[in-house]
């Protein structure tokens, strides 16, 4: 059996007490790490709503297609299937008349929304805009684009469109249109005309 020298065994004695010390130090350092990456999710956590309020940095086409093509449409789509197309779009008729009767839901419905949103999604022309009578044309519509790529424009009808006739309503006029892009014609005409009285 060899005998190690005195100088080996200080060199063995000096790796010990290094490893122990650099073991030590980053059993440490990982708690440390451990401990400043759970105060990090702790923060992430308490900071969650703030980070709601953030840009999504989506286009308005991407928005309308994670919102209605990816998930609103195919659920009402399988509604129609099991209910039937006809009871299931007058169902929609019919709800869609009762929420935009409500007198304060454009103005909730609007507040969500920039500035620029109505110019960004539409392509709209006034025709004529007089205290009695207000004519719009309107030759783009990224509702009416995205529901009829999804096949499902009279869906998009009742549930959209449906509600010009109540908010009109709520406005004392009386709205008249025989075309709409969501119905495929080449524009929406929309007359509302003042109710006397």
């Amino acid at each position: 059996m060899k005998i190690a020298s005195s100088s080996e065994l200080i060199k063995r004695r000096h790796f010990i007490a290094r490893s122990c010390a650099l073991g030590t130090s980053l059993c440490f350092g990982c708690a440390h790490l451990f401990s400043s990456a759970n105060a990090q999710e702790v923060k992430t956590v308490k900071s969650l709503p703030d980070k709601y309020s953030q840009n999504a940095g989506m286009s308005y086409e991407q928005v309308f297609n994670f919102t209605y093509r990816e998930s609103l449409i195919p659920l009402l789509v399988s509604i129609s299937k099991q209910m039937g197309r006809d009871k299931c779009i007058e169902l929609l008729k019919s709800a869609t008349n009762e929420v935009y009767s409500q007198p304060d839901y454009m103005s909730r419905y609007r507040s969500n929304l920039p500035e620029q949103f109505w110019n960004d999604v539409l392509n709209l022309e006034v025709v004529e805009n007089t205290p009695n009578l207000r004519i719009f044309k309107i030759t783009k519509c990224l509702w009416a684009q995205t529901f009829r790529e999804a096949d499902a424009s009279d869906i998009g009808y009742a549930l959209l469109c449906y509600g010009d006739y109540a908010s009109a309503r709520l406005n004392n006029e009386k709205l008249e249109r025989e075309t709409t892009l969501m119905q495929g014609h080449e524009y929406c005409l929309l007359k509302r005309t003042k109710i006397e009285g």
